[in-house]
């Protein structure tokens, strides 16, 4: 009964706040980048249940269809909001980001993949070594990876403080929260929806 009550919790904490989500767009600007692809922009955690539904139903289809084609330049903002260990997952993305940014879709996959069903804390340097070990790199890479996010004050570090203070400049309540071509997606968990603003984003530029 503690789990159940628990992870309820847990689940309160990613949605509880989204009847008073701000109203306003921070991404309306946010349509493109210099060379035309559309911006999808996504606000989660790695310990968001809600966020795992996104990762494991919806990016998996707009990867292979929209971002491995170059037409889709996806960016996720870690809130690191539900617990202390968040922070440590939000640096290693980070910090894969920075030294093979080609194997970070894959790291988040491997991340939420690892989510238990429970709120106890799950994200510590052993677990995230172990996905980072599973990326298709050379093991300087990934010592150099694994090096950065565990050092205080590295870019990674910084790099996540930023993704804190976004969330919170741009007063996002809900995760996830996800931006298409500065469009708000109203209901994130239909791949239909991304579908369609993404079409018409590219059509437009076309």
């Amino acid at each position: 009964m503690k789990k159940i009550w628990t992870l309820t919790i847990i689940s309160l904490i990613c949605v509880v706040l989204s009847a008073c989500s701000n109203q306003q767009n921070p991404h309306k600007d946010d349509k493109y980048t210099k060379d035309g692809k559309v911006k999808l922009i996504i606000y989660g955690d790695f310990k968001c249940p809600y966020c795992k539904k996104v990762d494991t139903k919806i990016l998996p289809k707009i990867n292979q269809q929209y971002i491995k084609k170059g037409k889709v330049d996806y960016r996720f903002v870690n809130m690191a909001f539900l617990g202390k260990d968040s922070i440590i997952g939000s640096r290693a993305g980070h910090a894969v980001q920075l030294y093979a940014p080609q194997q970070y879709f894959q790291f988040q996959q491997s991340m939420f993949a690892q989510q238990p069903n429970n709120e106890k804390k799950w994200i510590t340097t052993t677990k995230v070594d172990q996905q980072i070990d599973k990326l298709s790199l050379g093991a300087s890479t990934k010592e150099k990876i694994k090096k950065d996010y565990k050092t205080q004050d590295s870019k990674s570090w910084k790099a996540a403080k930023k993704d804190q203070q976004l969330y919170k400049k741009n007063k996002i309540k809900t995760a996830p929260t996800v931006f298409i071509g500065g469009k708000k997606v109203e209901d994130p968990y239909e791949y239909s929806n991304y579908k369609q603003l993404i079409d018409k984003k590219l059509k437009a530029k076309s």
